[in-house]
C-alpha cells in the first residue's frame, strides 16, 4: 500500500518470548522513527531493562554515544577490540570456549542465537549486562559498561 508512511515490523501473536523481545528490539530501533535511544530489553520477558551506572564508574564518550545511537563506536578499533579480547579470556570463555563456538554456553560466533536479540550489539549488551538462562549471570557490577563494549567488539571481531 502506497501512502501510508514506512511499514512498520508487527508482532505476530503467539510468537514466545525471544520473539517478543526480538521485536521490541526491532521497533525500539526502526530507524529512530519510533524511539530516539534504544531500548534495552531482557531475553526473558522483553520488559525494558534500566542500564543505570555502577558508583564510580565513568559515561565514556563511547558509551553515551552507544546510549543514543545504538551503534558500538569500538568495533573495528584495534585497541578496544584487544582490551576486549582479554576480557573475554577472564569471563567469557570458560563458558563460550576460546574460540567463542560454544563449550558450557552458547556459540556467539555463528547464525544460530539463543536469543534472537543477540544479532544486534543493544541485544547483547542486555544479555551481558542483566544476564540470560542456564549459568549466565549479569555482568553488571562485575566490569563496567565501557568494558561491555569492548568485550562485544571482541566477539563481533570473531565472526568474520
Amino acid at each position: 500500500m502506497t501512502g501510508l508512511g514506512p511499514a512498520v515490523p508487527r508482532v505476530r501473536p503467539h510468537i514466545g518470548c525471544a520473539g517478543a523481545s526480538l521485536a521490541l528490539a526491532l521497533l525500539a530501533f526502526a530507524g529512530g522513527a519510533l524511539a530516539d535511544k534504544p531500548v534495552f530489553v531482557h531475553p526473558f520477558d522483553g520488559a525494558p531493562i534500566e542500564t543505570p551506572l555502577e558508583e564510580g564508574e565513568a559515561e565514556t564518550p563511547a558509551l553515551k554515544e552507544f546510549k543514543e545511537t545504538g551503534v558500538n563506536p569500538y568495533r573495528d578499533q584495534a585497541e578496544a577490540v584487544a582490551d576486549g579480547k582479554r576480557l573475554y579470556e577472564q569471563w567469557c570463555q570458560v563458558c563460550h570456549a576460546a574460540d567463542a563456538s560454544g563449550n558450557m554456553g552458547p556459540s556467539l560466533v555463528d547464525d544460530k542465537h539463543v536469543y534472537a536479540q543477540t544479532a544486534t550489539d543493544v541485544g547483547m549488551f542486555a544479555i551481558v549486562y542483566a544476564g540470560a538462562s542456564g549459568a549466565m549471570q549479569g555482568f553488571s557490577g562485575r566490569i563496567t559498561q565501557d568494558d561491555m563494549l569492548k568485550l562485544i567488539a571482541y566477539v563481533r571481531s570473531l565472526g568474520r
